[in-house]
């Protein structure tokens, strides 16, 4: 099955390998597959999923726009010898969740290279995450006397730059509306070179001088350890029932502290979200599954699902189409 549209004939794909790429997607493991860091992905809305991914890649640098239509959670590795600089272009007044702190469109992050990824991206948002050669980035500072830009500078992950993020994100702005143009000049190596000239000084303006430690504070969540103890146990028991009070028995922690949680992060109850794990598991057992010895009884039976017509009806409202539909293809 190839749920990631094939636009092997849209003009942007046309151009030279490795420069401009786009790609709709309605399978986030499709997606997953596309980005350059290494994350798994979890649908966090119970609806069919839908992407627009767009990247100009250059050997240094990739500029990468991702519109969703839905809550999404990431997690995962980041892309080894880069430095990822995220920021939300649109994103609906909600925030993202970054690593469990709270992060507005006034905050670059993502860049601790020794941080892996774990963000709640807000539906119907748009953000754009750049990864840059981490000797690259380290040159141009020091050419550019930005001594202060170092290990100690990129560990919280993130920064706060409400005057200076508007230009920077203006710039991508153009970018994407390149992009979304299909504009001749992307082609051209000189205006190539001239995006590779501009943008890394003038993100490495925008960050500010470290001189004392920032007082603006981020936003946590207190409950993001259960939450994320919650996760864990439930990844390692889909195949098994599990009730509210069972989850909260074995991580001793009462019912009000965990659907907070929950809330909080993702958006959704505990059981809301399990639902959506064990939707995702059939979905993807059942597009490698041998349709020729294999039931979607079987597999829904393993994920916990044994109310088939409960199943199917909460299956096609998240992926559109019947599981009986999915396993054929």
């Amino acid at each position: 099955m190839d749920s990631a549209n094939d636009l092997s004939s849209h003009p942007l794909n046309n151009r030279p390998q490795g420069s401009v790429m786009y790609r709709r997607f309605s399978d986030i493991d499709e997606l997953a597959a596309f980005i350059p860091e290494d994350v798994r992905l979890t649908q966090l809305v119970c609806q069919p999923f839908a992407c627009t991914s767009m990247a100009l890649n250059f050997a240094i640098i990739r500029f990468n726009f991702n519109h969703v239509n839905c809550r999404l959670y990431a997690v995962g590795d980041k892309c080894p010898g880069f430095l990822t600089f995220t920021c939300l272009m649109h994103g609906q007044g909600e925030p993202v969740v970054s690593n469990h702190l709270c992060i507005t469109e006034d905050y670059l992050w993502g860049f601790d290279p020794n941080r892996g990824a774990d963000m709640v991206f807000p539906g119907h948002s748009t953000h754009c995450a750049v990864h840059i050669r981490e000797d690259v980035f380290v040159a141009c500072a020091q050419a550019m006397d930005r001594l202060d830009l170092n290990v100690k500078f990129l560990a919280p992950n993130h920064v706060y730059i409400p005057e200076t993020l508007p230009s920077l994100r203006g710039y991508l702005h153009q970018l994407y509306e390149l992009l979304q143009q299909q504009s001749p000049l992307l082609d051209n190596p000189d205006f190539q070179q001239l995006i590779l000239r501009d943008f890394l000084p003038l993100l490495i303006t925008a960050l500010p001088v470290q001189r004392e430690p920032l007082k603006v504070s981020v936003k946590a969540f207190r409950r993001s350890r259960l939450v994320k103890q919650a996760n864990d146990y439930m990844q390692a028991h889909l195949d098994q029932p599990l009730t509210l009070t069972d989850l909260c028995q074995a991580l001793g922690t009462s019912n009000r502290a965990l659907c907070y949680g929950f809330q909080e992060i993702f958006g959704m109850s505990p059981m809301s979200y399990l639902k959506t794990l064990r939707l995702q598991s059939v979905y993807r057992a059942l597009k490698t599954a041998d349709s020729s010895n294999t039931t979607v009884t079987e597999i829904a039976s393993q994920f916990g699902f044994y109310h088939l017509s409960y199943f199917a009806r909460d299956y096609k409202q998240m992926f559109g189409e019947l599981p009986s539909q999915t396993l054929k293809r």
